[in-house]
């Protein structure tokens, strides 16, 4: 759990107050799973994924797509 923690920039971790696993709010596979967690620790790679092209904050100049990477819009 500590290698995906590094992974994660800081402003994108989420700890579930259920499981205490850190996801990234950046990827909604993980959101929406961990909405109605229960206590055990999800299994990455046996989260439906959810299909999507990009995501941005409101207010900041970076996109987001599919594989994590950003893009600089500015």
């Amino acid at each position: 759990m500590d290698k995906i923690k590094n992974m994660i920039p800081k402003e994108h971790q989420l700890k579930c107050c259920n499981c205490a696993q850190i996801i990234d709010k950046r990827d909604l596979s993980q959101v929406f799973a961990h909405e109605v967690c229960n206590g055990p620790i999800y299994d990455e790679d046996e989260i439906k994924k959810i299909s999507y092209s990009s995501s941005k904050k409101v207010g900041d100049s970076i996109l987001w797509i599919k594989d994590k990477k950003p893009i600089v819009l500015n």
